[in-house]
């Protein structure tokens, strides 16, 4: 999900004043993830190692690798998240 601010964009390359969903960069400040989405990365990542293991050679590898970089940004998210704590709202 993008909560998008220009100035923090890597989407925007000075082209338009508005986001640019097809050229989203994952490390982007302006990426919002929730629980939902983190958890799809994580199922993601397992479908990709399941393949990765049908898969041999540098193409396995490569599935790994992402599966990896999938795992590292919903890792990410659960460290980094906001959340409400109790007794507040």
């Amino acid at each position: 999900m993008c909560v998008y601010k220009r100035d923090k964009a890597l989407c925007h390359r000075g082209l338009k004043d508005t986001t640019s969903l097809d050229q989203c960069v994952p490390a982007c400040a302006n990426i919002a993830r929730t629980d939902q989405h983190a958890a799809g990365l994580r199922r993601r990542a397992t479908v990709l190692d399941q393949r990765a293991a049908q898969v041999p050679g540098p193409l396995g590898e490569r599935l790994r690798s992402n599966a990896g970089r999938l795992r590292d940004l919903a890792d990410a998210h659960y460290r980094t998240r906001t959340t409400l704590q109790d007794g507040t709202a």
